[in-house]
């Protein structure tokens, strides 16, 4: 049954949280189930601390089992350093080929200081092949038969090289037990690299020297073949003064293009003004326009004495007439001018005609003229090629000779001066007085951290498989039905002493939770529809059967007179938790079978109120002996006799039986058994019931843990009810 849902009755069952109390474990007192989630984990953990113990007991006993066995181990650390610029006083550059400032340059010094060929130097040199200290084992037994290769193993692995960042300092760092070893090794290990690398570059030095001979030998003869060529060459093209006569050619050729343009721009120039000419023909007036013929000194001259006889004549008309001879002399004299303008500027036309035709032939011969300095300039060209490689090869050829020269020299120098000093030793190793390893508290801190995880691991993983429910609220959200009571694990539940913890012990934790339980039954509707409640479970020792007895003497205790049925007949328990092991009486299967009277089948018990029917009998057919009318003709006597009717059966993923009489039942109480029994098999039980429409009031939760810090409180806290009872009493007396 969900929350705010109708019970059979019509009354709407309480809401979650509302009339049960809340807070963590019951109800929905955190309202954010990230806080929900995190405080059930770190409950789990302080619940399975235990486990976390154990875990960081076994690593810290294996640690300080490593830290025994282990010996002390010393380390020693010499420092180097890689000089930004070699001491180069004659400053060689022909044979300098390393980058010292590159961090390559600097890896492969860190590399070559553990080189196999340093660290045999490194044991020769020690005379680590024999030395009973170095061959000495961990476990104090000597190895005699070391050799050669494992020697140097050996030293491989106890010597540690490294690159400082950003600068150019190498840490050469050596590891073993003796304390001696240490500082020997690292000092050793830089002295041998410097007088390897001294060996190795004296080498070098002498083998490029070879070389540089060899090659200067063949670069002499090969300069020697080149200026034999470019002198025949020479003497062949008579080219002694080639670069003269080109530069000749070329000047000559750029005075002769300039003329040509020049002479072209002359030429059109005439030929535009030739062409306007013709398109006139003898307009002697529009012929004056044209710049050539305008421009022409007689008629130039012409055209000026014209202009001052026509202003002339103009001033004798105002003072003569026509027929006066002044008059007539005047216009006899621009008569003449005009005509002799017009010779003029036929023959300004003539003499355009001529300067076209003598600029036409000055472009001319300057082209042919052009052409053929072009024509030498080409020759010349192909001369000056062949004669500029054979140049460059005489050029490139002595250059490199002079270069090889030059390196042999340095060469000869430097071997002589030994410049070596490129490694530098910074600070010597030491030797230690305390050992590196084993960091006890390092070793310790680092174990107890690892215990530490892998118990939370293996309790979360723990946490994670685990599908019991622990809480109310597990309970209620993931079951979806309200929970009426938690009942805690009580020692009396342990050892089977008691069961009966409403009357043996009645201030106790227990009996407050069936009191609870009492009271909220009580409330989920009226008593005539709450009559008959069935308490049932969905696997067997899940309690259902203590709960039935403890609640049925609760009421009881009320004073409502009560029958408990015990209907689980293949399993029957109550008559022997009430009367203890008296022999089988009478009871529901004798009842069912019609071999007992009602009257014979019930027996009173010791608590004032409370009746009994056990289960009776053996039955080999318990289901058939329920199948018949279930209880209803057992449940309508009882209601007749008692106030109350509880009945206790049998589990429901079990058997069937309780799904059989399930319809005589006003109220059904489902009990889990907390921290142990899986939601899966509850879910599934739920859903039987909910298949057989069965009214479900609740879910009890049994035997749930009280410790503080597990997080499984209840409703309240269960001490504070039995401190207050005691004080009550107090207060009595």
């Amino acid at each position: 049954m969900t929350p705010s849902t109708q019970n059979s009755s019509g009354d709407a069952e309480p809401k979650r949280g509302e009339g049960y109390g809340t807070g963590y474990g019951y109800g929905y007192g955190y309202s954010s189930q990230r806080i929900g989630d995190f405080a059930r984990t770190w409950h789990t953990l302080l619940e399975k601390a235990w486990i976390i113990a154990v875990s960081l007991a076994v690593f810290l006993l294996i640690g300080l089992f490593y830290i025994h066995r282990t010996p002390a181990t010393y380390s020693a650390t010499a420092t180097i350093e890689a000089e930004q610029d070699e001491p180069d006083i004659l400053k060689m550059e022909m044979i300098r080929t390393k980058d010292i400032q590159a961090v390559d340059y600097l890896q492969t010094v860190a590399q070559t200081l553990t080189s196999r060929p340093v660290l045999e130097r490194v044991a020769e040199t020690n005379g680590f092949w024999t030395d009973r200290r170095f061959i000495t084992v961990t476990n104090g037994v000597t190895d005699d038969a070391l050799s050669r290769k494992h020697v140097v193993d050996k030293l491989e692995r106890m010597v540690q090289v490294k690159l400082r960042r950003g600068t150019r300092l190498i840490d050469v760092t050596a590891r073993h037990i003796v304390p001696e070893l240490t500082e020997q090794i690292a000092n050793s290990i830089v002295s041998e690299y410097i007088s390897s690398r001294a060996e190795r570059e004296d080498t070098s030095i002498t083998m490029a020297n070879q070389n540089l001979s060899r090659e200067a030998e063949r670069l002499r003869k090969k300069l020697e073949e080149s200026e034999n060529a470019l002198q025949a060459y020479k003497e062949k093209h008579n080219a002694s003064s080639l670069d003269d006569r080109q530069n000749t050619v070329v000047a000559k050729l750029n005075e002769l293009s300039t003329r040509a343009t020049e002479a072209k721009s002359i030429r059109i120039k005439t030929e535009t003004e030739y062409g306007q000419v013709l398109k006139l023909g003898t307009n002697t007036a529009a012929l004056l326009n044209v710049p050539a013929v305008a421009h022409d000194s007689t008629v130039a001259a012409l055209e000026l004495s014209l202009t001052k006889a026509e202003e002339d004549f103009a001033t004798l008309r105002e003072r003569y007439k026509d027929k006066h001879p002044k008059y007539i002399q005047a216009v006899t004299q621009i008569g003449k001018l005009r005509e002799d303008l017009g010779s003029a500027v036929l023959g300004a036309v003539e003499t355009l005609k001529a300067s076209l035709e003598s600029a036409q032939a000055a472009e001319e011969a300057l082209n042919q003229a052009m052409l053929a300095q072009e024509t030498a300039a080409l020759e010349l060209s192909k001369l000056s090629i062949e004669y500029g490689v054979l140049a460059r090869e005489v050029e490139t050829d002595r250059a490199l000779y002079d270069a090889v020269l030059k390196g042999m020299k340095e060469s000869a120098l430097s071997q002589a001066t030994q410049q070596t000093g490129i490694i530098r030793v910074v600070e010597p190793a030491w030797l230690p007085d305390h050992p590196v390893w084993p960091r006890k508290s390092a070793i310790l801190a680092m174990c107890a951290m690892g215990g530490i995880f892998l118990g939370i691991f293996i309790v979360l993983a723990l946490r994670a498989v685990d599908t019991s429910i622990k809480t109310v609220d597990e309970a209620e959200t993931g079951l979806g039905i309200s929970v009426v009571s938690v009942v805690p694990d009580m020692k009396q539940m342990s050892n089977g002493r008691s069961r009966l913890v409403v009357v043996d012990d009645a201030r106790s934790e227990g009996a407050e939770a069936f009191r609870t339980l009492r009271t909220s039954l009580s409330t989920l509707g009226t008593g005539e529809e709450w009559r008959v409640c069935l308490f049932t479970s969905a696997m067997p020792s899940e309690g259902k059967t203590f709960c039935s007895l403890n609640y049925a003497a609760s009421l009881a205790l009320l004073g409502r007179k009560t029958l408990l049925i015990d209907a689980d007949l293949r399993h029957s328990s109550l008559e022997g938790a009430m009367f203890g092991p008296t022999g089988v009486g009478a009871g529901l299967s004798d009842y069912l079978a019609g071999q007992k009277k009602f009257e014979e089948a019930v027996r009173p018990a010791s608590i004032k109120h409370l009746f009994l029917m056990p289960g009776g009998s053996a039955s080999s057919n318990p289901a058939e002996l329920l199948a018949a009318d279930g209880l209803k003709a057992v449940v309508q006597e009882a209601l007749k006799r008692y106030d109350r009717v509880v009945v206790d059966s049998a589990p429901i993923n079990a058997v069937s039986d309780t799904l059989l009489i399930l319809k005589c039942a006003q109220s059904v109480c489902l009990v889990v058994r907390a921290a142990s029994t899986s939601s899966r098999y509850v879910m599934r039980c739920i859903q039987l019931l909910h298949t057989a429409k069965a009214p479900i009031s609740g879910i009890i939760l049994n035997r749930m843990p009280t410790r503080r810090h597990a997080g499984y409180g209840a409703y309240y806290d269960y001490h504070y009810h039995g401190n207050y009872a005691q004080e009550g009493a107090h207060a009595k007396h």
